[in-house]
Formats: structure tokens, C-alpha cells, sequence
């Protein structure tokens, strides 16, 4: 069976340059401790027909172009392969090739043509990527595919044949530069026809004393805490083969505080990740992802561990200073969203115990 992994060596515009990991798999979601009291969901608005689906700037690049289409990896999906043993420690703790998603990764069979979605100049051709570059800083690579181009063609939208897709990858991975930046395809006013009714979930919010320690008791928190959220979002469009039923990353995750159960806002929505758009300003993904994480499918040593599900939990506060609040009890809030709208919210109820003769009573 194929690993259909890659590593994204990537590109600037006009230079080479190395991406780092990019696998082609997608993360999930952590089957863990449940958040309480409750969940809220609001889903957008958008038509479940991808024929009725809002319209983009560019099309898809596999045919049929005006009609939508699986994702199976979402644009800053984690891309983890672990050095240590597949174990829970070497899951916290060992050496990691990580790095964010770049791009979105479009199911599609092996073989399949692989077009343009903006017409411009191939500037860049390797054994298993082509980028284009179009009008406007903007420009496209096109990954896991046989090139059919040569670099300085000029190639039309939905036209010309940039390759096929190469065995074994069943899906063509698309990154999006604006600028040499990678831009999120998902997001408004980019790839079309899309529409997404699936609404992500936060499945639980947990602290911890560091990132790679073991989860606190929320009855009893102290001090500064990392807060933690685990939380996934289901693909627009079903995935076909053995990528069915894996789990996505939502594209923002929020959080607030307040008193329980008098409901006081202390500690206002706060924004924890928004990869709507663009990537975290750092490329170290452990900004963002608590150790934990890892993408569906997760490599760990020389081992693949087929069809298992990613966990995705995101770092809500690195460094929550629970003495900015009285001892006592309280709710945190958080709230997963996708690039239509789609949110859902869990809560943790939390006691807070500062004063140091606590545990003398």
C-alpha cells in the first residue's frame, strides 16, 4: 500500500525554496475527555449541492472543473512524522518533521488530468510538482503529479494538461501563493464551486502544567496553565477510499472566560488560531498544535499506522495566568469555525485554588 506522504521541498516564486513537510494526509480528532456542561452549534447557511455552491475566483483543477469536490487534508493541517517509538511518550516528547499543511489535497484516482485553475507561466517543474505563476503575485503548485509542461510554457485555465496524477497519491495537493505566501483555497472568493455544511466540534478542553505534561484535574487548577482544545471539523464533500470518514482542522478556534455560574465575561473572545486566510506568522506549528497532535494516518519511526485518526489539539493559551482571577469557580468556552461560518461550542467548568493553605483544609 502506497504511504501517500510527501514532503513539501516546495518553492518561493521564481526561486527555489524548501517547504518543509507537507505529507499528504489530514489530521483528526482526539477522542477524549468530554468538556461540560454542553454544546452549541450554529451551521451557515450554505447549500448542500455542490451545484448550488457559491462560485470562486478560480475552478478546480481536476475535472469536472465547476463542480466540487472532495478535501481530504485542509489548508494548516499538522504534517507530523515521529522519530521515536510508537508510544504515548514518543508521541509527547520525540524529535518530530513537522510543519503545517500549505494547501488543501483534492481527491482525485491516480491518473487523473491535472489542469490549471489560472492561466500564467510555468516557472517551475520537478519529478512530482509544477508551479505556475499567473498575473496579479499570485501563483500555484499542483503536487503528485507526472508534469506534462516544461518550465516557461504558457498554460491556459482548464486547457491545458499540467500532468496526471502519479500512482499511489489519489489526490493532487494545491497550494496557493499570493505573493510567495501560501493563501488559504478555502477561503471565500478562492476555489469555486464551495460550500461546506458540516459543522467542526471542540470534543474537549483540558490544561496542562506544559506541553508535553500530563492533563490537570479541573477541579483544581493553580498557577499558569496551558489550555488545550481538541477539536475537528468533517470534509464538505465526503471522501471516497481509505480516506473516508477521516477528520479535517477547523480554521479558527476562539475561547473566553466567565464566572459559573453567574455567567460575568472576565476574560473576553479571544482568538487562538485563524488560519481563514493565511498561515500563524511563525512556521513552527508547535505555536499553535499542543504535543499530542498528529495528522490522520500518523507515521511514527518507520511505521505507518493505517487508517487511525489524527488528533488535533490547539493551544488555546500557552500560558493562562490563573491568578488574574479570584479563587473560585468558573467557565471556559471554546468555539471551533470553518472558513463558511459553521461554529460549534464546548465548555469545562474549572475551580480555581491559589491560596496556598488549600489543601490544609
Amino acid at each position: 500500500m502506497a504511504t501517500n506522504s510527501h514532503l513539501q521541498r516546495g518553492a518561493q516564486r521564481r526561486i527555489t525554496t524548501m517547504f518543509l513537510l507537507a505529507a499528504a494526509i489530514s489530521g483528526g480528532a482526539l477522542a477524549g475527555r468530554t468538556a461540560l456542561p454542553a454544546q452549541t452549534s450554529t451551521a451557515a447557511a450554505t447549500p448542500q449541492a455542490s451545484s448550488e455552491a457559491p462560485s470562486g475566483s478560480y475552478s478546480w483543477p481536476v475535472k469536472p472543473f465547476d463542480r466540487q469536490h472532495p478535501v481530504r487534508g485542509s489548508f494548516a493541517d499538522p504534517r507530523s512524522i515521529f522519530r521515536g517509538n510508537p508510544t504515548l511518550r514518543g508521541l509527547m516528547t520525540s524529535r518530530c518533521a513537522c510543519s503545517y499543511h500549505q494547501g488543501i489535497d483534492i481527491g482525485a484516482p491516480d491518473g487523473t488530468d491535472v489542469y490549471p485553475v489560472r492561466s500564467g507561466v510555468v516557472r517551475i517543474v520537478t519529478p512530482d510538482w509544477v508551479e505556475v505563476d499567473s498575473d496579479g503575485g499570485s501563483s500555484f503548485q499542483y503536487w503528485h503529479i507526472r508534469s506534462a509542461v516544461k518550465a516557461g510554457d504558457h498554460v491556459q485555465a482548464r486547457q491545458t494538461i499540467l500532468g496526471q496524477i502519479l500512482r499511489g497519491s489519489e489526490h493532487v495537493h494545491l497550494t496557493e501563493l499570493q505573493n510567495g505566501k501560501p493563501t488559504n483555497p478555502l477561503a471565500p472568493g478562492h476555489i469555486g464551486p464551495y460550500a461546506d455544511s458540516t459543522t467542526p466540534r471542540v470534543n474537549a478542553i483540558t490544561f496542562r502544567l506544559r506541553d508535553a505534561g500530563s492533563d490537570l484535574l479541573p477541579e483544581y487548577l493553580h498557577g499558569s496553565v496551558e489550555i488545550v482544545a481538541a477539536a475537528a471539523d468533517t470534509p464538505a464533500v465526503p471522501v471516497p477510499g481509505k480516506w473516508n470518514g477521516l477528520p479535517v482542522t477547523p480554521s479558527k478556534l476562539t475561547y473566553h472566560v466567565e464566572a459559573f455560574p453567574s455567567g460575568q465575561l472576565l476574560v473576553p473572545e479571544t482568538t487562538a488560531m485563524d488560519v481563514s486566510h493565511n498561515l500563524p506568522a511563525t512556521s513552527d506549528m508547535w505555536r499553535t498544535y499542543a504535543r499530542g497532535t498528529h495528522m490522520n494516518m500518523v507515521q511514527m519511526g518507520v511505521h505507518r499506522y493505517w487508517y487511525q485518526p489524527g488528533a488535533y489539539l490547539f493551544k488555546l493559551s500557552a500560558k493562562f495566568d490563573t491568578h488574574q482571577l479570584k479563587d473560585g469557580v468558573y467557565r471556559v468556552t471554546a468555539t471551533a469555525w470553518d472558513t463558511a461560518g459553521n461554529h460549534s461550542s464546548t465548555s469545562q467548568v474549572i475551580n480555581i485554588h491559589n491560596r496556598k493553605t488549600w489543601l490544609d483544609h
